[in-house]
């Protein structure tokens, strides 16, 4: 709704022009968003209109207040929704629309807080980062419970740990869906503990993030809800439901949230929730897609996901990346390709581990590009290349990827950035190791032929490549000579090799005989009859070691290790 005497003049042609690139910008990056757990199938413009209104759901959503511009009586019927899929008995529950899990997680161990001043949280290694920080702003002692190998609490770790501190009231911080492995803790294991030890003062809160929306429409779920004992649980709107902005809801035993209401004369209601004005445009937005998608439509909805994410498991174990999921999770969880691709498909990444979680919007062709680029990044790159003389920068250009190796007499990444700003080239993904006497980079361009000639001309003085090498320089760096490479990523190793016919061949078949699985070869530069070989494996260490082995027995590889 528009005053009468307000008349916005139009922007100016420059911010038009930086509001159409960014649309652009999101645009494309929409169609290569694979890493985390937000559905992008969403259509809400029948509620634009709504807009034209300064919505506030202030206070507690049940009770009436002084402001009626508000969705109060949908965020009722949304709530009942969540009461019901998480098996909550009639009137035992109470929540709110919040802003997202973190708020849900907040308001949670806030309750446990003010029920057991004195009490100890456990969480697991695997649990949401938002949880340390809302325990450093809680003010709560905490303990974190290792966890196994499929990202589950470690209840071994919990129970002697429990026994340890028996005489303070535990909270425990559950995870139903972790976020890098989807793992769901064991809710029931966890009780069966505090019944084993006689403890009888205690409070569960489950962050159920992206699982909450999962569990309640796969068949035989793990024990995960109001049902299984918790006293409280988070859950995101954005993720599966989906929404333009983050929200979610959280759910808590009505007793406990009676202990913390306050009456506030201002807004004439009761304060119970974290903050003070609460956005009303995102029960609204839940409320339609409970409406129009319906339980139903996510009936059908979470299976496809999950089927989705087998037929990805399938096309990733066909390239060895040992991908895998839990059986109720549509998180697929492989082996860290290079980050290139990490951050072209905006893959969510820990140590060796990456992962992809099949969305609604994730389809089968979309995962078939995403092998497809992985089998160019990652399939063993031996071409046969010319020898050169050392000079200022070597360029090689492999397909989309352009690698620079050079010295440290110019500040090459400054060069490289610089230059392509000026030209107007975006930088799309890019990755450096820099040594003691020179560097390493690995960078996707907007437009690669015109970054080619460009690089070629600001960093040979002006000269083409070719002329450049041909020139040579007595300062030209010889980073070939260089022992200690940094890994170019996380998985990988830099080796440098004798430039003769089975060097490599030599290392493959010691790396075979110690059962060193190697994902991929790249071949970075060669001269000087020395070579520069990148090699990707699992086992980074055990290569590592082999490498130094072989230096001990004889001269080549001469050696290969990432600093420390």
């Amino acid at each position: 709704m528009r005053s009468h005497w307000i008349d916005n003049p139009p922007l100016s042609p420059q911010d038009s022009d930086r509001l159409d690139q960014l649309y652009q910008s999101l645009s494309r990056e929409s169609r290569l968003f694979l890493g985390y757990p937000c559905n992008q199938v969403f259509d809400y413009r029948p509620l634009y209109r709504f807009m034209d209104f300064p919505m506030n759901n202030v206070g507690d959503p049940f009770l009436a207040s002084n402001y009626h511009l508000n969705t109060l009586e949908l965020e009722r019927e949304v709530l009942e929704i969540f009461r019901q899929l998480t098996q909550a008995a009639e009137n035992e529950v109470w929540g709110y629309v919040t802003n997202g899990g973190t708020e849900g997680n907040h308001y949670g161990l806030f309750l446990a807080r003010e029920l057991f001043p004195e009490g100890m949280v456990y969480y697991s290694q695997d649990a949401h980062y938002s949880i340390d920080k809302i325990l450093r702003a809680l003010g709560l002692k905490n303990i974190m419970i290792r966890s196994d190998e499929q990202g589950r609490m470690d209840l071994d770790d919990l129970r002697e740990t429990l026994r340890i501190h028996r005489d303070v009231p535990p909270i425990l911080c559950v995870t139903i869906g972790t976020t890098m492995k989807g793992a769901v803790d064991d809710v029931v294991g966890i009780r069966q503990i505090f019944s084993d030890l006689a403890i009888t003062r205690h409070y569960i809160h489950a962050d159920a993030a992206l699982g909450g929306m999962i569990m309640p429409f796969i068949e035989t779920p793990p024990p995960w809800n109001f049902a299984a004992g918790i006293d409280s649980i988070a859950i995101s709107g954005h993720k599966m439901i989906g929404s333009p902005m983050p929200c979610g809801v959280v759910l808590a035993r009505k007793q406990y949230v009676d202990r913390i209401a306050q009456s506030v004369e201002y807004i004439d209601t009761l304060d119970t929730t974290l903050s003070g004005s609460r956005n009303a445009i995102t029960p609204l937005f839940l409320w339609y897609a409970f409406h129009t998608v319906g339980i139903e439509g996510f009936q059908r909805m979470v299976p496809e996901c999950l089927a989705v994410a087998d037929y990805a498991i399938d096309q990733l174990n066909d390239l060895d990346r040992q991908a895998w999921r839990h059986p109720y999770s549509n998180t697929v969880v492989f082996d860290r390709p290079p980050q290139t691709l990490t951050h072209r498909w905006q893959l969510a990444c820990q140590g060796p581990l990456s992962h992809l979680i099949t969305m609604p919007h994730v389809t089968r062709s979309q995962i078939d590009q995403f092998i497809a680029e992985m089998k160019q990044s990652t399939a063993p790159l031996l071409p046969s290349v010319t020898a050169v003389a050392p000079c200022e920068a070597h360029i090689a250009d492999h397909g989309e990827e352009i690698i620079l190796v050079g010295g440290t007499e110019k500040p090459l990444l400054t060069d490289i950035s610089v230059a392509l700003a000026s030209a107007g080239i975006s930088i799309e993904a890019l990755s450096a190791a820099k040594v003691d006497q020179g560097s390493v980079i690995r960078l996707q361009v907007s437009d690669r032929d015109r970054a080619l000639t460009l690089l070629n001309q600001t960093l040979n003085g002006g000269r083409s490549y070719g002329q450049a090498c041909e020139l040579g320089s007595d300062k030209a760096a010889d980073i070939l000579s260089l022992v200690d490479y940094q890994a170019v990523s996380d998985e990988a190793l830099l080796v440098e090799l004798e430039d003769q016919a089975g060097s490599l061949a030599t290392l493959m078949k010691q790396c075979r005989d110690q059962d060193i699985v190697i994902r991929s070869v790249r071949l970075l530069w060669r001269g000087k009859q020395r070579a520069l070989v990148e090699i990707a494996t699992s086992e980074p260490e055990k290569l590592r070691a082999l490498t130094v082995k072989i230096l001990e027995l004889g001269p080549e590889p001469t050696i290969s290790a990432p600093a420390p």
